[in-house]
């Protein structure tokens, strides 16, 4: 009995959630939305895409210890917490880096146009980590955060067909503007309820240029004007909810049922992209 009791302990330290869960809930979506969405497109799931769902979900996962690990180092965290969060971020980052071995191993090299970049961001996030949480809730961190999530969109498709396609650009195009826009919406109203002061305007700017940049599409790539009309719907819906946020202070009543609707906004937006692209 008591060694199971020990056994149970030692489990329960393990996976202790501040250790490896990400405290934002909302970049769940941004993750998983892009990468249905792409995959969705491609219509094929293979080895190639679970291989890189695997690998872009442990390497979201990582940023976790290494914040955790982070703090440790600078006596900001508990010491006790030091070698568990080092070892969340070896076998997270051995599995990404395994995973994207394989990858390139199985022809999928145009793959590295979106690992370099990400390892940009990830670096980034690391040393805005060292500043704590302030670092890493700026605006700039966070949207960078959720462009970079969207870059699940042509992973999914290139690790489907083993080419770096015009799709492939538009789908991160598509899923970066959604996340960015959506990531605006929920700071503005988080700030909303906490009663802080913001320019309320650049919300509906930030909106309003989402729905230019993608009807630029229809001019800088192979797809018809009408298809870039379409994929505008969900932006130009998103843009009115701005438009309403912006006109005066609207509070969170119940957060937990805010970001499930949030969730459900993502989710419409991206079947509706589906529906336009594949």
């Amino acid at each position: 009995m008591t060694q199971e009791r020990t056994a149970s302990f030692s489990i329960a330290a393990l996976f202790r959630k501040q250790l490896v869960l990400p405290t934002e809930h909302g970049s769940w979506a941004w993750l998983f939305v892009p990468f249905a969405v792409g995959t969705a497109v491609s219509q094929t799931i293979n080895l190639p895409v679970i291989l890189t769902l695997l690998a872009a979900l442990t390497t979201f996962l990582m940023r976790q210890p290494t914040t955790v690990w982070l703090r440790v180092r600078r006596g900001k965290a508990r010491r006790a917490d030091g070698p568990l969060a080092l070892t969340w971020m070896v076998l997270l980052g051995g599995t990404a880096v395994l995973c994207n071995l394989i990858l390139l191993f199985m022809g999928r090299t145009a793959l590295l146009w979106l690992v370099l970049p990400l390892i940009v961001i990830f670096v980034l996030y690391v040393t805005a980590a060292r500043y704590g949480r302030s670092g890493i809730r700026s605006l700039g961190m966070e949207m960078s955060g959720a462009a970079a999530l969207a870059m699940t969109a042509p992973a999914a498709h290139i690790a489907a067909t083993g080419s770096l396609s015009n799709t492939a650009v538009i789908l991160w195009v598509l899923l970066a503007v959604q996340n960015v826009v959506g990531a605006l919406y929920v700071r503005q109203r988080i700030a909303d309820t906490h009663g802080r002061a913001t320019r309320r305007s650049g919300l509906v700017v930030a909106h309003l240029f989402g729905v230019l940049l993608v009807l630029a599409l229809g001019f800088f790539t192979p797809i018809s004007w009408e298809t870039a009309v379409l994929m505008t719907i969900p932006f130009i819906g998103v843009l009115l909810r701005a438009l309403w946020a912006a006109a005066r202070v609207h509070p969170v009543d119940n957060v937990k049922r805010f970001g499930f609707l949030e969730t459900g906004v993502e989710i419409v937006s991206g079947l509706w992209l589906v529906f336009i692209l594949a």
